[in-house]
């Protein structure tokens, strides 16, 4: 079955034979490799690639494919007659209307590494079209077929997913695929696909009931108008998630009303310039009814009104059956409740009070969208914020920046802003908090009324900028009127420092920050004194992976205040008399307890109050077992502690009896507050049973505090 499609549906231009090129760059009668195809997506959903990317060092030899003359020349380019050559600088000494032979040297790379072959276009007289065509550069050989797709269901024209592949009304097919090109590296094996198309078969596959349709062939270059056809929402550089029911040049779709309900099966079929073919079979269920539910709405702001009333605001999804929203609550993100329905957050609504909310309460929220089938749909929650009210007290602002689904983290929400959120309140600190986006930010732009800004902004990188020429502006303005900013992401110098001059001069004199490197390359990080020292945490493994975290140097009067475990920075302070700035090069999120995170959320704070409050900080009033938890437990236990002498300190573990587990002596020996986690295993490292135990804490012979916990398996 796979071949006959392949026989009868192949694009009857695939084998046109025109005259044979080489390679551009030495040797040229030998393969090299691809990074980057024709018709790919560029950048988020930007354009089309009009062109094929060989690497190639700086500095290296550009050679013409073909014997002819100069017909255009730029600042990185130079065209002879079919072929230009981009990201190349043309030797000075060559000019339009010269005659190069094959093989001739007409350039040098530049800082992009690669040779950008375009074909036709410009002043050639014929279309742009793909290089990799039979015919043209050879040789190339390619044995590997396209990588198999990750296929999705949404409705027709938007980003709403059906669920269990149970189908209904007009469905678009979405296909994340790629084509391997050789197998050197990660480069070579996310190339644009050739063509891609579908078919619908009856639920044995014996019956081919629709298509197959080919809609998409990467031949000549597509008008980059339509771009927004070919891929769906989350493509990129390197993610190609094509719309496979779209016409390039017009909306198209699977309309399931055609058909009974029931099962059936739709394939996805793709292949690269070499009749390599890789298809993909999905069993479906169509249905006749309305099965998919509305879009999610997006929080944009929960804090207090004028009147110091809960005000919620959020964006509305566009469905046109939406009947409204569902708004639920938690004391500590675990157990939810909801007392508000679409009978009260209508469709109609983007905003809600809530009159005589408690102050001082410590509350998340999310919400949900339904629409109005029989047996009502509903939406994915929306991202969870956090919110407590305090009229006698500053507030501190959450601000949500982490928009990139695509990296480490790919749920479509998340409940990010609550980590920051439930640090400020464990910190200590009793100021109110307010959650917002960075959408309600740069629309509103004003935040001077805060106290403390805290704006995290995950893996976020240079396609989801960090920092927007807008953000940029309202964040200046509101450190210059007096204002204390603490920011975390773990790509904010990577895409800051490449950006423009702006851009760097926001990361070095706004934020006072001098990027070093894009790997901190250790995944333990250490406070620096006075403000930081003592603390000693790790990151990166929840509750997403953060392998490529920054490391900066400190800019314009910046302090290093936090280091990894290899010495690197991981963190640059700023205070004068009126404002600061504290910069953490990976994901706050990702540190790896809770009681780490307040922790440091306390010194951050510490550090923007001065040096009036840094002996409360570092140095607590006397030793004791700050908590435990969880108790009971299971796997492990946390100890949190206090230390109020430099002297050497350890932790007993005894059984119910008296017996000593454990005898573990204590790493951190200065005054401050850590976490200590106990496996549940004895000094030999077999694992308890079950029972009763006691954790001591002892700072001397005379100083000791003592807590029961209860392990339970």
């Amino acid at each position: 079955m796979q071949r006959l499609f392949i026989l009868f549906w192949l694009p009857l231009g695939l084998f046109a034979q025109i005259n044979n090129f080489s390679w551009p760059l030495a040797p040229m009668d030998q393969q090299h490799r691809i990074s980057a195809t024709f018709d790919e997506c560029r950048e988020n959903r930007d354009h089309f690639h009009n062109g094929t990317d060989m690497p190639l060092a700086p500095g290296e030899n550009a050679l013409s494919i073909m014997a002819g003359t100069v017909t255009g020349i730029g600042s990185d380019w130079i065209r002879v007659e079919d072929f230009a050559y981009v990201h190349v600088i043309p030797l000075a000494t060559l000019h339009v209307g010269n005659t190069v032979a094959q093989g001739a040297v007409v350039g040098h790379t530049d800082s992009y590494a690669h040779i950008h072959l375009n074909y036709g276009g410009g002043a050639s007289g014929h279309p742009t079209g793909n290089p990799l065509l039979p015919g043209k550069i050879t040789p190339f050989v390619d044995p590997y077929h396209p990588r198999s797709p990750l296929i999705q269901f949404v409705m027709d024209e938007s980003s709403n997913a059906f669920s269990n592949n149970t189908l209904s009304g007009r469905v678009d097919i979405i296909a994340q695929a790629a084509d391997t090109t050789d197998l050197q590296s990660s480069i070579d094996m996310n190339n644009g696909i050739y063509t891609i198309g579908w078919a619908l078969h009856s639920a044995d596959r014996s019956e081919i009931l629709q298509g197959p349709h080919f809609w998409f062939e990467a031949d000549e270059l597509y008008s980059n108008s339509n771009i927004n056809r070919v891929y769906a929402n989350g493509s990129s550089t390197s993610i190609y998630r094509y719309i496979v029911t779209n016409r390039v040049t017009s909306n198209n779709y699977l309309d399931c009303d055609l058909y009974d309900p029931g099962p059936y099966v739709i394939s996805v079929m793709s292949s690269d310039t070499r009749d390599n073919w890789d298809t993909t079979y999905v069993n479906v269920y169509l249905s006749d009814v309305d099965l998919l539910p509305p879009g999610q709405p997006d929080l944009r702001y929960i804090g207090p009104d004028a009147s110091g009333n809960l005000h919620l605001e959020w964006e509305a999804p566009d469905d046109a059956d939406l009947a409204g929203y569902i708004l639920e609550f938690s004391y500590d993100g675990v157990n939810w409740s909801s007392n508000h329905g679409p009978d009260i957050l209508t469709a109609d609504m983007t905003s809600f009070e809530v009159v005589g909310f408690p102050q001082h309460t410590y509350l998340q929220l999310r919400m949900k969208a339904v629409d109005t089938a029989a047996i009502p749909n509903h939406s994915g929650y929306s991202d969870t914020y956090s919110v407590r009210l305090n009229s006698d007290a500053s507030t501190i602002l959450v601000v949500d920046g982490f928009d990139r689904t695509n990296g480490s983290w790919t749920g479509s929400q998340h409940n990010f802003a609550t980590y920051y959120a439930e640090a400020i309140v464990n910190s200590g600190s009793s100021a109110g908090i307010s959650t917002v986006s960075n959408e309600w930010v740069t629309s509103t732009q004003d935040i001077h009324d805060y106290s403390s800004v805290f704006w995290f902004v995950g893996d976020d990188s240079r396609t989801d900028e960090t920092f927007s020429t807008s953000e940029q502006s309202v964040i200046s303005t509101y450190l210059d009127g007096g204002g204390y900013l603490f920011t975390s992401g773990a790509e904010i110098g990577y895409d800051l420092s490449a950006g423009s001059t702006s851009d760097v001069d926001f990361l070095s004199q706004v934020l006072h920050v001098g990027y070093a490197g894009d790997d901190g390359n250790h995944a333990s990080v250490e406070g620096v004194g006075p403000y930081f020292s003592g603390l000693d945490f790790n990151y990166g493994t929840f509750p997403y992976i953060e392998d490529w975290p920054d490391h900066f140097s400190p800019a314009s009067g910046g302090e290093i205040a936090l280091q990894y475990g290899n010495g690197l920075n991981a963190a640059i302070g700023y205070r004068d008399e009126v404002s600061g700035t504290f910069v953490l090069g990976l994901a706050f999120e990702t540190i790896d307890t809770e009681a780490h995170r307040s922790q440091l959320v306390g010194r951050i704070l510490g550090f923007f109050a001065g040096s009036t409050g840094l002996n409360d900080i570092l140095i607590p009033e006397e030793m004791s077992i700050q908590r435990v938890y969880p108790n009971p437990f299971n796997a492990s236990i946390n100890i949190e502690y206090t230390l109020d002498e430099s002297v050497p300190s350890r932790i007993v573990i005894y059984d119910i009896h008296g017996g000593v587990i454990l005898d573990q002596a204590l790493r951190n020996t200065t005054p401050g507050t850590y976490t200590w986690t106990w496996d549940a295993k004895n000094r030999t490292g077999q694992s308890m049973p079950s029972g009763a135990y006691f954790v001591q804490l002892i700072q001397s012979e005379t100083h000791s505090a003592t807590r029961k916990i209860v392990l339970i398996k």
